[in-house]
């Protein structure tokens, strides 16, 4: 009696293939694809499938192809042993009952350029030579890489995550995907200058900069996660993070948002995340509003030891003493051309322009309201607020900074976010008295931050509870109810 097996069949480079029905969950047109940094050679990225987060494996790669990689039109998603995959595949045909009694091993052209051990066996059907495969062992890498992973941080990192309902992180682009880091692993954002090369530095340091009188070493993302694309130096940022009794900066095209994510949006990165190096790059994959953040781990992007020698004794010696005396950071934005500030600790998060609400019969200050997840925000225009001229700039640039107050939220509209910048409170002092190019804006300022850069202009920190007097909070909370 002949031993018969439901399979699907799909073409891949020309050739027909096959895989054991009962580890193919469905098949989907191919998705938009986010790549993830130092994979494997065969795993082409992480799809969203509806709200799940997969790993992809380009199919051909895996089966030893040195082909440059291509797209493909379908992807089978693979179940096994309790690990969710996507293969990637030019078409999927049919289901086909093939005659597993009749399976040989492939001979000439039948196994040219295939990994063996990937390959059960040929067998005819129909008019046609079919490859059928081993989803096992297509999956195999991942699989033990996947268990070693569970094994080691999942219960730690669920302990430690079990704590907090939300995380913070401070996203932006690379060459066009999304990243970011958790916000308290930055210490400040910095608008990218060049930095100053150094001999014998790993290939992915550009150099170092001096920082406040530190040296910071520069790390190029692109070149540390393989990235391509160039750098628009005049939006590049450079993410300052802290390791201790050292810092590192991290190169990226553009700071797009600071988010409070719901740890349900937060999920564990997938086991193919480590290279052949088996060094996380990645803490974790967030899944808001439709977008998928890569959140990097900085300390599996670096090696500690050898770009803690780049800096010396002296410098280190130097930043104990400055962080002797304090200090405050400070999320640095620009209104009608100027740069304000708000201390960090004061913003719930950071985000675009979108759709508001107006409410009839408020101030013409206030542009309306924000629904942030159930909870209504009223949002003022900083540049009417402030009495100053409107900006010119795109609103693609604009952002709403939602502060925290004594007892509710406010939306600050601005142009734009420029950056996170530590200050020394030595550089921190009262306002001038007289100010009077700012108009209105004397009355909201509580301090001036004094930057390092020769002719650069001052940043005036605002005070959140005076921009709305307690009154017209009230006011506000009614119009909205």
């Amino acid at each position: 009696m002949m031993a018969k097996n439901s399979c699907i069949e799909f073409v891949l480079d020309g050739r027909y293939f096959a895989l054991p029905l009962e580890n193919v969950k469905e098949i989907i047109s191919r998705p938009e694809i986010t790549p993830l940094p130092m994979a494997s050679k065969h795993v082409r990225g992480i799809i969203n499938l509806r709200g799940d987060v997969i790993p992809v494996v380009d199919l051909a790669i895996r089966l030893g192809s040195s082909e440059d990689k291509v797209d493909r039109s379908e992807v089978l998603i693979l179940v096994l042993d309790g690990l969710t995959a996507g293969v990637m595949v030019d078409s999927a045909s049919q289901v086909a009952e093939l005659d597993l009694g009749d399976l040989s091993e492939p001979e000439g052209n039948e196994g040219a350029g295939l990994d063996r051990s990937a390959v059960k066996g040929v067998v005819r059907h129909e008019d046609r030579l079919v490859v059928l495969l081993d989803a096992a062992d297509i999956l195999s890498v991942d699989r033990e890489m996947l268990k070693r992973i569970a094994a080691e941080n999942h219960d730690d990192r669920m302990d430690s995550q079990s704590k907090y309902e939300t995380m913070r992180i401070v996203t932006f682009d690379l060459d066009g995907d999304n990243y970011g880091f958790r916000l308290e692993e930055v210490r400040e954002i910095l608008r990218y200058q060049p930095p100053v090369s150094v001999p014998d530095a790993p290939p992915f340091v550009e150099g170092v900069l001096q920082v406040r009188g530190n040296i910071l070493p520069v790390v190029n993302l692109r070149e540390r996660l393989r990235r391509g694309g160039e750098l628009d130096q005049e939006k590049g940022k450079i993410l300052v993070a802290d390791y201790g009794d050292f810092r590192l900066g991290f190169v990226a095209d553009a700071i797009k948002e600071v988010l409070e994510v719901p740890m349900s949006e937060v999920s564990e990165p997938p086991s193919v995340v480590r290279g052949d190096s088996n060094r996380q790059t990645v803490s974790a994959i967030v899944h808001h509003d439709d977008d998928i953040v890569t959140i990097l781990d900085k300390d599996g992007l670096v090696d500690r030891e050898r770009l803690r020698e780049m800096g010396s004794e002296d410098d280190r010696a130097f930043a104990d003493k400055e962080d002797g005396g304090g200090s405050e950071t400070l999320v640095v934005f620009k209104v009608s051309g100027q740069p304000f500030g708000l201390p960090i600790t004061r913003i719930k998060e950071i985000n675009r322009v979108g759709n508001l609400s107006e409410v009839p019969g408020m101030p013409d200050f206030v542009e309306g309201v924000l629904d942030l997840r159930g909870d209504v925000i009223p949002v003022v225009s900083l540049s009417k607020r402030l009495g100053l001229k409107s900006s010119e700039g795109s609103e693609e640039d604009g952002r709403i900074l939602v502060v925290e107050l004594d007892d509710s939220f406010l939306g600050f509209m601005v142009d734009d976010v420029t950056g996170v910048m530590e200050v020394p409170l030595s550089h921190m002092s009262e306002p001038p008295l007289s100010m009077k190019e700012l108009g209105r804006a004397r009355d909201f300022v509580s301090q001036v931050a004094r930057t390092d850069v020769e002719g650069e202009r001052m940043v005036l920190v605002l005070s959140p509870e005076s921009v709305l007097s307690s009154q017209e909070v009230v006011s506000a909370r009614n119009s909205i109810s």
